[in-house]
Parts: structure tokens; C-alpha cells; sequence
């Protein structure tokens, strides 16, 4: 689905949209930043994540990658089950932006917890 700044609901959202313009510059990659979204069902955290990375893309020719936190983690299980742990976060390592979806809406294991934490904290190790 096509999403884009003009048709975010800043208003209903209450979003500081001064900050989404900064972001939207993505100068926080440079930087190797990391931006969370916070804020309850329905408050825009996709639109807007999904609109920091098309930006990223169109304007700044930035590498991206989006993903559900579920099938991120479900993806670095399935790599360590066949001995290729290592393999994806090499993959990510070589992208500018790494965007993740719906952390906190589904549960998974201590250990895919671990598994997602080791990425995020230690991506080069």
C-alpha cells in the first residue's frame, strides 16, 4: 500500500511533524541512530515507519529493509536450525535502514528474544 506524509493524520496522530521532517531526511542513518515509534493501535507507527523508508529509497538512495518483528525473528530461528547463524545479519549489515514492524503485538521464545537482541546489539559479531 502506497503511503506517504501528505496523507498522515498529524492532527489525530498528535506526531511532532517537525521530527517526521528531520527523519525523513534520514540523516540519522549517517549517524547509525536507531528511531523507535511508539504509541497504541491505529496510531500511525506503520504509515509512518513505512513512509521513513520509501523516502529513504526515492530521495536518498538509502538500501532498506522492512520487516514484521515476527518473521524477522521466525527468519534468524530457521538460520540457526540449519547451522547458517550469522548469515542474515551479514545481509542487514550491508543495508542503510532496517525497519521493524510490530514489535510487542505477537510473543516469541527467551531464546528468539535472545536470537533478535544479539542481532540488534551485536550485529557485527
Amino acid at each position: 500500500m502506497h503511503r506517504d506524509l501528505a496523507g498522515f493524520d498529524f492532527e489525530s496522530a498528535k506526531v511532532d511533524r517537525s521530527l517526521i521532517d528531520q527523519l525523513a531526511r534520514t540523516q540519522f542513518t549517517d549517524a547509525a541512530h536507531n528511531v523507535v515509534l511508539v504509541g497504541g493501535t491505529g496510531t500511525g507507527k506503520t504509515h509512518l515507519a513505512t513512509v521513513l523508508g520509501v523516502k529513504a529509497i526515492t530521495d536518498y538512495g538509502k538500501r532498506v529493509r522492512f520487516y514484521s518483528t515476527f518473521d524477522l525473528v521466525t527468519q534468524l530461528e530457521r538460520e540457526k536450525a540449519a547451522g547458517n547463524q550469522g548469515k542474515l545479519a551479514y545481509r542487514l549489515m550491508q543495508v542503510d535502514l532496517v525497519i521493524l514492524d510490530e514489535l510487542g503485538y505477537l510473543p516469541f521464545s527467551q531464546v528468539d528474544g535472545a536470537l533478535l537482541f544479539h542481532l540488534l546489539i551485536y550485529p557485527d559479531a
